[in-house]
């Protein structure tokens, strides 16, 4: 009886969600305003069980209702997720050949990194040809307060997070933090891993934050003052043109 009961509430917490996702479909293809008893109609569902879920919807921001003409659009939560869809596979597209020129010209592993949550996920890389090399999967998640990459991110993240991040890790500090935004890089040496050294750039969108990290990392004894020098220019000219691309206008 039990699992009779589990499996008739979770049909219906299914059709539930169904119902929920078509209202939300209706807005791909119209979102200049939908009043409740077309979003009914156009979805075949009662008024009373419409209301429920548009109410629901727009509780959690997914939909927003103009008080005046009493016509619902997508919230700032469909569009937010819409946009992160979209910027992140634009960044990915965008940088694929960056991090492809910076492998050829260096032969170390280059990655793309973006926040998530407390976490660093790389969404890109391209690895080094040594047979000692960096090693970085596609996806994979990262503590944010450990490496260039992290710090790079979280350098121009809110004094809010930053401090969050200070008062939980002792090797951080808003002092580092202020010379990275100074210099424009990150790097760390045996910090993730031994003997692996880490250099890192920020990556800027049209409203000028930071939204990821162009990261290059090897082993320590192969990353000499000279190399270093002409990595870091590279790498901040490469961060800059995909910057740039994605709408950021500050000159170097």
């Amino acid at each position: 009886m039990k699992e009779t009961e589990d499996t008739g509430r979770s049909n219906s917490l299914l059709k539930s969600l169904e119902k929920s996702l078509d209202v939300l479909d209706l807005f791909e293809e119209c979102n200049s305003g939908m009043a409740l008893k077309d979003i009914a109609a156009r979805t075949h569902l009662n008024t009373s069980t419409a209301f429920r879920i548009v109410n629901t919807l727009e509780r959690r921001q997914y939909l927003t209702r103009n008080e005046t003409s009493r016509q619902y659009r997508l919230g700032p939560k469909a569009l937010a997720l819409g946009y992160s869809a979209h910027w992140t596979e634009n960044v990915v597209t965008l940088a694929k050949p960056y991090l492809r020129r910076l492998q050829e010209t260096f032969n170390e592993t280059v990655s793309i990194y973006v926040a998530e949550g407390d976490s660093r996920i790389c969404l890109d890389h391209v690895e080094s040809s040594h047979s000692l090399r960096r090693v970085v999967p596609i996806g994979e998640a990262l503590p944010i307060y450990k490496g260039a990459a992290g710090k790079i991110l979280l350098a121009w993240a809110s004094k809010e997070e930053r401090n969050r991040y200070i008062v939980q890790h002792s090797n951080l500090s808003e002092s580092e933090f202020a010379t990275i935004r100074h210099n424009g890089y990150a790097v760390t040496q045996d910090e993730s891993e031994h003997g692996l050294f880490a250099l890192s750039v920020p990556v800027f969108n049209f409203e000028e934050q930071v939204i990821a990290s162009l990261t290059v990392a090897g082993p320590t004894m192969r990353f000499y003052d000279s190399i270093r020098q002409k990595m870091l220019f590279t790498m901040s000219q490469y961060a800059y043109e995909i910057s740039y691309s994605l709408g950021y206008r500050k000159k170097l």
